[in-house]
């Protein structure tokens, strides 16, 4: 992972999403809430695609995306797919929280965070 930022992320992002080791960071976008947001993107380039890594403590794709929509501004980044843990070569259809299983995301084993991972594109609308 090109990471030009200060930020360390946990080993288990490492061993479930390895594209992420040849993509460079880029920044990370949360909502601006007081104390502490429940969920941050951290978006990286990885061969001319955007790619979001979501950090949340209930994870929702639909809801999500539409957030990341609202807060990276002129850019107006949106979610594309899931790209599946460990089968970084596979994706998964975005659909509303209950429609989906527990496949797309990772536990932090040290702290109540999920992650996943979104091939992202800018909505230029």
């Amino acid at each position: 992972m090109n990471n030009y930022s200060n930020i360390l992320f946990p080993e288990i992002i490492n061993e479930a999403f390895p594209i992420l080791d040849d993509a460079s960071y880029i920044r990370q976008l949360a909502s601006l809430v007081p104390l502490c947001p429940d969920t941050t993107f951290h978006l990286f380039s990885h061969k001319g695609q955007y790619l979001a890594l979501v950090m949340t403590d209930y994870p929702d794709p639909f809801y999500q995306s539409e957030e990341l929509k609202q807060i990276s501004g002129e850019y107006k980044f949106e979610f594309i797919h899931i790209i599946k843990p460990y089968a970084n070569n596979q994706s998964i259809e975005i659909r509303p929280n209950e429609d989906m299983d527990d496949s797309f995301f990772v536990s932090d084993p040290k702290s109540y965070y999920r992650y996943y991972l979104a091939a992202v594109r800018q909505n230029s609308r």
